[in-house]
């Protein structure tokens, strides 16, 4: 049965690779955060003064349950039905799986557009893109601000999009995947960061901060393996000591490995200015990192073959 995990976690990575984000098919995640949504409104509401904070605490923890179980009770019966069929349909449910439980070449893409745009359309048009991209207002920002809020996001991405989803798939296949970025949906539409959401989304806030907490150290550890150990213009050494110093998921590597102050001066030290290129520096990191997840898995693959065979 890991074999065929194993082939499933790898074909589904290939998937990603070639395929990326595809806007004609059907994405299950786009159902998912649409369901938030709605329960969002149909929990908390819009006057929010007639509620207590426990209540929406309470509201809050309800929203959590009747978002994940149908999540989980649906991908584990399909799962365990494919493979009951048999096992090339077990692997073929669990690639496509995998498969949308990532985004490694959006980002990517995404980010080297970015550029292209910039050096093609000019600075009004990288704007835009990038408060899209960013999912922020950039209209009052300048240069160096857009900048850093694009690096920053492909930091974030490249451990909660990217790489942790990839490590929880290792370890719990497709339900752990979809489990995973279900709770970083839910956080990303309820989380507990504005006045709406300070009590509704506090035991969302408190989830994803647990689930995340194993994926996202090993994410940054993976940022400065990949700084060391493969082609591109990375400071490993600072990146490591960023890292070790700041202890912000991924993007306290890419902080150092790239030199730069990440997530409003947060992490890094800022040693040289943030430039349109860096964006293209830290989308190959990205690139690198996940590559260097797939050789692990074609490491594991090849083990596997000597040792049974």
């Amino acid at each position: 049965m890991f074999k065929y995990h194993i082939w499933a976690l790898l074909l589904g990575t290939i998937l990603e690779v070639f395929l990326g984000k595809q806007y004609y098919i059907a994405n299950p995640f786009n159902a998912i955060t649409a369901w938030i949504k709605y329960l969002d409104r149909a929990l908390l509401g819009d006057d929010l003064i007639l509620l207590e904070p426990s209540k929406q605490k309470n509201f809050g923890m309800w929203l959590i349950v009747l978002v994940l179980f149908p999540v989980f009770a649906i991908v584990l019966f399909f799962m365990l039905l494919a493979y009951e069929i048999s096992p090339v349909v077990g692997i073929i449910f669990e690639a496509i799986a995998s498969y949308y439980c990532l985004e490694a070449n959006y980002t990517y893409n995404m980010a080297r557009e970015m550029v292209a745009t910039f050096y093609g359309d000019g600075f009004s048009e990288f704007k835009k893109q990038a408060g899209i991209f960013c999912k922020c207002d950039t209209e009052n920002l300048d240069m160096d601000e857009i900048n850093e809020r694009i690096v920053t996001k492909v930091a974030n991405d490249a451990g909660d999009l990217c790489i942790s989803p990839m490590l929880v798939m290792f370890l719990f296949g497709p339900v752990g995947g979809f489990i995973y970025k279900t709770i970083d949906a839910i956080d990303s539409v309820v989380g507990h960061k504005n006045k709406r959401y300070e009590f509704f989304g506090y035991y969302t806030a408190k989830l994803n901060q647990i689930v995340d907490c194993i994926p996202g150290r090993l994410s940054g550890y993976l940022a400065v393996f990949a700084a060391r150990f493969t082609f591109g213009d990375f400071h490993w050494r600072n990146a490591r000591y960023i890292h070790l110093r700041d202890r912000m998921k991924a993007i306290s590597a890419f902080a150092g490995a790239l030199e730069l102050s990440l997530k409003n001066g947060a992490t890094g030290d800022g040693d040289k200015e943030i430039e349109v290129n860096d964006i293209n520096r830290a989308a190959d990191l990205l690139r690198n990192m996940f590559f260097v997840c797939q050789f692990i898995l074609v490491i594991l693959l090849v083990f596997w073959l000597l040792v049974f065979f």
